[in-house]
């Protein structure tokens, strides 16, 4: 009886034991596909920028022009692009949009205050190159502004592409605001 209790405790040892060895030749994206796990495992989350990012710019120009810009990243406000590795896995990557807070004075006047980002040149361009686009950049355009006006230079891409919108937001002296896009190709020999 005693030796039956043995040979019963050792078979049942054996066959938990033996659990998992047709898994042995078995990769691990297999196993856990098998267990309806892959996705969670095999995709990667990335968030650019990944940290707050904020430039803040004071500049005040010989034309009595001083321009105040507040450019940031959107933490909940993003375009995404999903990318397949070489090892089988996907990339998510979320760029940011950004935007931007802006004050125009002249002579220490406020003339102007405005927040620059996609919704504002929603009318220049497709709702699909919105949808994916994300702002680039915003600069003070010294060579194209006067001591009637100041102009301020944006730029859109849509991420990991070379696919660009360039418009100037040109401000008068009474604070009157101007928007046209710069097409860069006109420009090429």
């Amino acid at each position: 009886m005693r030796n039956l209790s043995i040979l019963c405790c050792a078979l049942i040892i054996t066959l938990i034991s033996c659990d998992g060895r047709d898994r042995i030749h078995k990769t691990n994206a297999e196993v856990l596909k098998e267990n309806k796990l892959f996705d969670s495992f095999s995709e990667e989350i990335k968030y650019i920028p990944e940290q707050r990012t904020e430039i803040l710019t004071d500049t005040i120009l010989s034309t009595g022009f001083q321009v105040k810009i507040q450019y940031y990243a959107l933490d909940k406000a993003y375009s995404s692009k999903t990318i397949k590795t070489s090892n089988e896995t996907n990339k998510t990557l979320h760029f940011k949009n950004f935007e931007a807070q802006f004050q125009v004075l002249k002579n220490n006047q406020l003339i102007a205050q405005y927040v620059i980002n996609k919704d504002v040149f929603k009318k220049h361009e497709t709702p699909a190159f919105w949808k994916q686009a994300i702002m680039q950049f915003v600069w003070i355009d010294y060579e194209n502004s006067t001591a009637d006006f100041i102009t301020i230079n944006t730029s859109f891409n849509i991420p990991k592409t070379d696919i660009y919108k360039d418009f100037s937001i040109i401000i008068d002296n009474f604070g009157a605001v101007k928007i046209k896009e710069i097409n860069l190709l006109e420009n090429v020999l």
